[in-house]
């Protein structure tokens, strides 16, 4: 199995973003604020959202980066059909991977690996 993080993993329209940020539940800490909705989908998918509050561009690119890293290593855990929009804080470029995706399993309940 792949492990790259392929489109069909992604969220990429404004639509699909607007509904889980609108009726996902949200899931907060530190590095990052996670808004989940389980949908009819076959594969659990991951948008980024990092605003200039999360830093320069750099920042910002490093964090969607890390978060997508750590949603690459856990989605074999994951259980299909589940949206994930996650929001970067300031903090998150300043985190290690291990950090990152700590704080992702941790919003998720915690899945097995």
């Amino acid at each position: 199995m792949s492990q790259k993080f392929r489109p069909q993993m992604r969220i990429r329209r404004g639509a699909e973003f607007a509904l889980v940020l609108r009726k996902g539940r949200k899931r907060r800490n530190p590095l990052f604020t996670l808004h989940v909705l389980p949908t009819e989908g076959a594969a659990a998918r991951l948008g980024v959202i990092a605003s200039r509050s999360a830093g320069d561009a750099v920042r910002r690119n490093r964090a969607k980066r890390l978060l997508r890293e750590a949603f690459r290593r856990l989605r074999p855990a994951l259980p299909p059909g589940l949206d994930m929009v996650a929001v970067a804080k300031g903090p998150l470029a300043e985190a290690g991977l291990n950090d990152v995706e700590g704080a992702l399993r941790d919003a998720l309940g915690r899945p097995e690996r």
